[in-house]
């Protein structure tokens, strides 16, 4: 999050905030939100409807964890029960994006070579 709101020139808490377990640096004008995989899933668990939220990305998601995949558990839940337009993201340099695609009901495979 540190980078990303020094990539736009601004501090964490403005466009770019983030939200961890005890530290939560966000604003009224907080656009894009990183947050750890637990508090992603009490996110959800508190609020499965996610209201003002366009796009779940789950970046790195080859270090798996149970908090990870249970938080992707969770997101393909709220998109399939309640939030039809959510978007999911999921994103890794090593991961077989055909098996993850397969979980995602067949979502588009993108590479990018180096």
């Amino acid at each position: 999050a540190r980078r990303m709101a020094e990539l736009v020139g601004e501090e964490p808490g403005g466009t770019v905030g983030y939200a961890m377990r005890m530290e939560n640096r966000t604003s009224p004008r907080t656009k894009i939100l990183v947050v750890t995989e637990g508090v992603l899933s009490r996110m959800i668990l508190d609020d499965p409807e996610l209201p003002g939220v366009a796009a779940v990305i789950f970046d790195e998601f080859h270090e798996r964890s149970l908090d990870g995949d249970f938080g992707l558990a969770l997101a393909l839940d709220v998109q399939g029960a309640l939030r039809p337009d959510l978007r999911l993201l999921v994103m890794s340099a090593t991961l077989d994006g055909a098996r993850v695609a397969k979980l995602l009901a067949g979502a588009p495979v993108v590479e990018s070579e180096g």
